[in-house]
């Protein structure tokens, strides 16, 4: 039935079929087709069941040093276990901190997610 939601709400909102039916859309939406146009760094934090489609994007972007996925074990698009929220939103700050002032926390576990 959830299913169903999604393809609907696909259909009508992003007037997307499957992508034999609709390639020029596909073409125009998916980041995948659209990598080089990517030009700004991304943070992908998404749970474990979304993060494998997101793959043609993600690890182009990746080994390009634009993108930084992390992906969260058990959980659902919007997160709800408290230990993953809060990763995730000390991970947003530490990323916004370190693109828009070139801050980096100087604390040791820190370190490493400023290496590349």
């Amino acid at each position: 039935m959830r299913s169903d939601v999604s393809f609907k709400q696909l259909k009508e909102f992003w007037r997307l079929g499957a992508p034999d039916e609709t390639p020029k859309r596909w073409r125009l939406l998916s980041p995948a087709a659209n990598l080089d146009k990517i030009k700004a760094p991304n943070l992908m934090q998404m749970p474990e069941q979304e993060y494998l489609t997101a793959l043609d994007y993600a690890i182009p972007l990746i080994r390009n040093h634009q993108a930084d996925l992390y992906a969260s074990p058990n959980e659902p698009h919007i997160k709800f276990q408290p230990k993953h929220k809060l990763a995730a939103y000390e991970r947003n700050l530490d990323w916004f901190r370190f693109w828009l002032q070139g801050y980096e926390d100087p604390k040791l576990t820190k370190k490493q997610q400023y290496a590349h």
